[in-house]
Protein backbone atom coordinates (compact mmCIF):
# COMPACT_ATOMS: atom_id res chain seq x y z
CA UNK A 1 0.00 0.00 0.00
CA UNK A 2 1.34 3.44 -0.77
CA UNK A 3 0.54 6.91 0.84
CA UNK A 4 0.10 9.90 -1.41
CA UNK A 5 2.77 12.62 -0.09
CA UNK A 6 1.00 15.93 1.02
CA UNK A 7 2.98 19.00 0.83
CA UNK A 8 0.38 21.37 2.20
CA UNK A 9 1.53 20.75 6.02
CA UNK A 10 -2.30 22.86 6.44
CA UNK A 11 -3.91 19.61 5.06
CA UNK A 12 -5.29 17.12 7.55
CA UNK A 13 -2.89 13.98 7.28
CA UNK A 14 -6.26 11.35 8.33
CA UNK A 15 -7.70 12.46 4.97
CA UNK A 16 -4.83 11.36 2.70
CA UNK A 17 -5.92 8.92 0.31
CA UNK A 18 -4.77 5.68 0.22
CA UNK A 19 -2.85 3.60 -3.06
CA UNK A 20 -2.53 -0.16 -3.74
CA UNK A 21 -1.28 -1.80 -7.04
CA UNK A 22 -1.37 -4.83 -8.09
CA UNK A 23 2.15 -6.36 -8.33
CA UNK A 24 1.25 -8.48 -11.75
CA UNK A 25 -1.85 -6.62 -13.45
CA UNK A 26 -0.56 -2.75 -12.41
CA UNK A 27 -4.58 -2.38 -11.66
CA UNK A 28 -4.82 -0.26 -8.73
CA UNK A 29 -6.80 1.17 -5.90
CA UNK A 30 -7.60 4.72 -4.60
CA UNK A 31 -8.98 5.17 -1.48
CA UNK A 32 -9.80 8.74 -1.09
CA UNK A 33 -12.02 11.20 1.20
CA UNK A 34 -14.60 13.16 -0.32
CA UNK A 35 -16.02 16.22 1.20
CA UNK A 36 -20.15 16.73 0.32
CA UNK A 37 -19.09 18.73 -2.59
CA UNK A 38 -16.70 16.35 -4.43
CA UNK A 39 -19.62 13.47 -2.84
CA UNK A 40 -22.14 15.53 -5.30
CA UNK A 41 -19.64 15.77 -8.20
CA UNK A 42 -20.21 11.83 -7.94
CA UNK A 43 -23.32 11.51 -7.59
CA UNK A 44 -23.04 10.75 -4.09
CA UNK A 45 -25.36 12.72 -1.21
CA UNK A 46 -23.04 12.53 1.42
CA UNK A 47 -19.38 13.20 2.75
CA UNK A 48 -17.08 9.83 3.62
CA UNK A 49 -14.24 7.52 2.47
CA UNK A 50 -14.45 6.09 -1.54
CA UNK A 51 -13.00 3.94 -3.52
CA UNK A 52 -12.44 3.29 -7.34
CA UNK A 53 -10.08 0.95 -9.17
CA UNK A 54 -8.39 1.70 -12.33
CA UNK A 55 -6.62 -0.27 -14.81
CA UNK A 56 -2.85 0.69 -16.61
CA UNK A 57 -3.74 3.77 -18.89
CA UNK A 58 -7.75 3.49 -18.02
CA UNK A 59 -9.62 5.97 -16.35
CA UNK A 60 -11.20 5.07 -12.96
CA UNK A 61 -14.20 2.90 -12.66
CA UNK A 62 -17.15 3.44 -10.78
CA UNK A 63 -16.89 5.61 -7.63
CA UNK A 64 -18.08 3.27 -4.44
CA UNK A 65 -19.23 4.89 -1.02
CA UNK A 66 -19.36 6.64 1.23
CA UNK A 67 -17.74 4.52 4.20
CA UNK A 68 -17.25 5.65 7.71
CA UNK A 69 -13.53 5.19 7.40
CA UNK A 70 -10.35 4.21 4.77
CA UNK A 71 -10.25 1.00 6.61
CA UNK A 72 -13.82 0.40 5.59
CA UNK A 73 -13.41 1.22 2.24
CA UNK A 74 -10.62 -0.28 1.54
CA UNK A 75 -12.00 -4.07 2.66
CA UNK A 76 -14.99 -3.14 0.63
CA UNK A 77 -12.31 -2.91 -2.56
CA UNK A 78 -10.44 -6.06 -2.03
CA UNK A 79 -13.86 -8.12 -1.32
CA UNK A 80 -15.11 -6.28 -4.73
CA UNK A 81 -12.20 -7.04 -6.96
CA UNK A 82 -10.95 -10.78 -9.08
CA UNK A 83 -7.55 -10.20 -8.40
CA UNK A 84 -8.01 -9.88 -4.56
CA UNK A 85 -4.99 -12.35 -3.61
CA UNK A 86 -2.69 -9.84 -4.63
CA UNK A 87 -3.43 -6.77 -3.97
CA UNK A 88 -1.88 -5.86 -0.74
CA UNK A 89 0.66 -8.36 -1.28
CA UNK A 90 4.56 -8.55 -2.47
CA UNK A 91 5.51 -10.86 -5.05
CA UNK A 92 7.67 -13.88 -4.19
CA UNK A 93 11.14 -13.81 -5.58
CA UNK A 94 10.07 -16.73 -7.10
CA UNK A 95 7.03 -15.70 -8.71
CA UNK A 96 8.80 -12.05 -9.60
CA UNK A 97 12.04 -14.52 -11.10
CA UNK A 98 9.43 -16.47 -13.40
CA UNK A 99 7.30 -13.30 -14.64
CA UNK A 100 10.74 -12.11 -15.76
CA UNK A 101 11.64 -15.27 -17.68
CA UNK A 102 8.43 -15.21 -19.29
CA UNK A 103 6.57 -17.52 -17.94
CA UNK A 104 2.86 -17.30 -17.08
CA UNK A 105 1.72 -16.79 -13.93
CA UNK A 106 -2.21 -18.11 -13.06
Amino acid sequence: MARAVISDPRRRTAYEPLYDIDPQTGASVEVFYADRTLAMSFGMHGAGWFWWACQPACLPGAVTGPFADNYLAYRDALGSLKSVARFGKRPSSALYLRTQRGHSVS
